[in-house]
């Protein structure tokens, strides 16, 4: 199961915005008609290895993520017309995205194609939407802030990997135009539950984007402007705990000490070559309950044997004394080197620490020690990225934490104004759609599991 724990840190270290989590079947050959049936337009993915390589790639920054040897390097179109009974190439050569367009629209008079998004990332980067001429190509490739205000933007439902931004688009009756649907969220950036969508047209030939207008904009934007409150409220109370030194919970949540280890980690050691957060990580129960002998087993078996490189974190809020002599125990009776290269990060009161650091030596691995009692500044570059010199900290903490304060009493303000959600039903493409999400994470769970 540790793929799952690798997930469960992930996740907890997403502070601010209201998220979903997500998974994404391999991107296949898809082929899509014209509403006449005329014309065609299929999309050939990059090669990928597997998803759990493309995803293992992106964190580790390496590109192009999760290639497999031998295949596609890019993604690839075949654009073609009907002629009696056989198909005639009107345009064939390489697309604009890194793997694949999730989906297509063709025009029936085969002078336009338009692709949405990119696979595993909707709704981010320079391709969201793309025009494509018959000749191959591009009339323009439009991010969502070329379409919507950023701030509209922001607050657009999300999941992990993507912005739920759209519904089902179309192409104009007259073929001059791809109507966009965009997402009005409801009042809990719900990816599920959309209060209504807004219609954006695009002209094809040139690529402009029609002017956000009308009532249906209106009620829009009188919809978002709490949620775009509540979200600069979250960023700056993320700029406030960013900056601000690092304390530990005050008590003994698993996953309040889970989000600390990895914060803590962060900041007392630069990233290695994997992202930190990703590896493996205990926070012991009280020496009498039953897992804690569980997971000691665990922890002694990591001794044992020559083990991968990693970043592995240790705490005890509830005995630490007890992850003292148990990691003491271990090194004493493990193999020597059995961590060279790894890296451990144990939370300690400093009285306990020097005997588990003198013991620690015989494994091989890097020993971060540190006394959860002691706040931990934020790392000199972080700040410097920040805009913020050491002396400021006390005083970029408290601007933010007032800004906060200023954003959460202007959400309230607005969402009292905001026009009452209507109960909606969801349609039954959107059910569909959650069903086969739901397969699609259960199927790649049960991989996962399989694979360790």
């Amino acid at each position: 199961m540790k793929w799952l724990r690798g997930i469960t840190v992930a996740m907890a270290m997403l502070w601010a915005l209201p998220v979903s989590a997500d998974s994404w079947a391999p991107p296949t050959k898809e082929t899509y008609r014209s509403a006449d049936g005329n014309v065609r337009f299929t999309v050939v993915p990059r090669g990928l290895q597997d998803q759990l390589a493309y995803f293992t790639d992106k964190v580790k920054g390496r590109e192009p993520a999760g290639q497999r040897r031998g295949a596609a390097s890019y993604a690839r179109g075949l654009w073609e017309r009907r002629s009696g009974t056989t198909w005639i190439r009107i345009w064939e050569g390489r697309l604009v995205n890194d793997v694949s367009p999730v989906s297509a629209l063709v025009a029936d008079d085969g002078r336009y194609v338009v692709t949405f998004d990119n696979w595993h990332s909707k709704g981010f980067g320079d391709n969201v939407v793309v025009i494509y001429r018959a000749d191959g190509t591009v009339v323009r490739s439009l991010r969502l802030a070329d379409i919507m205000p950023e701030d509209y933007v922001r607050i657009l439902p999300r999941s992990v990997s993507s912005l739920w931004w759209s519904g089902k688009h179309s192409l104009s009756p007259d073929g001059r135009s791809v109507i966009l649907k965009i997402v009005i969220p409801g009042s809990s950036h719900g990816a599920t539950e959309p209060r209504g969508y807004l219609d954006v047209p695009v002209e094809l030939a040139t690529g402009t984007v029609a002017p956000l207008a009308g009532p249906n904009w209106d009620m829009a934007q009188a919809v978002a402007a709490p949620l775009i409150a509540s979200a600069k409220e979250s960023e700056a109370e993320d700029r406030a705990r960013t900056l601000a030194p690092l304390t530990a919970p005050t008590g003994t949540a698993e996953l309040e000490w889970t989000r600390y280890m990895c914060a803590a980690a962060e900041r007392l050691a630069s990233p290695p070559g994997v992202s930190i957060g990703l590896g493996t990580e205990w926070v012991l129960p009280p020496a009498g309950d039953p897992q804690f002998a569980e997971n000691a087993e665990l922890i002694r078996s990591l001794f044992m044997e020559p083990s991968e490189k990693e970043d592995y974190q240790f705490s005890s809020p509830n005995a630490p004394d007890a992850l003292a002599r148990l990691l003491i125990d271990s090194a004493s009776h493990g193999r020597p080197g059995s961590l060279a290269g790894s890296r451990l990060f144990i939370a300690l009161p400093a009285s306990q620490a020097e005997p588990v650091r003198t013991a620690l030596k015989r494994s091989g691995a890097t020993v971060i020690l540190f006394d959860p009692a002691q706040p931990i500044p934020q790392r000199p570059e972080v700040l410097r990225q920040l805009g913020v010199a050491p002396d400021q900290v006390d005083a970029e903490v408290a601007k933010a934490e007032a800004a906060a304060r200023q954003y959460k009493a202007e959400a309230a303000r607005l969402k009292a104004l905001a026009p009452p959600e209507p109960a909606v039903a969801k349609p039954e493409e959107d059910d569909a759609q959650m069903d086969a999400l739901a397969d699609a994470m259960e199927m790649e769970a049960d991989k996962l599991e399989k694979g360790n």
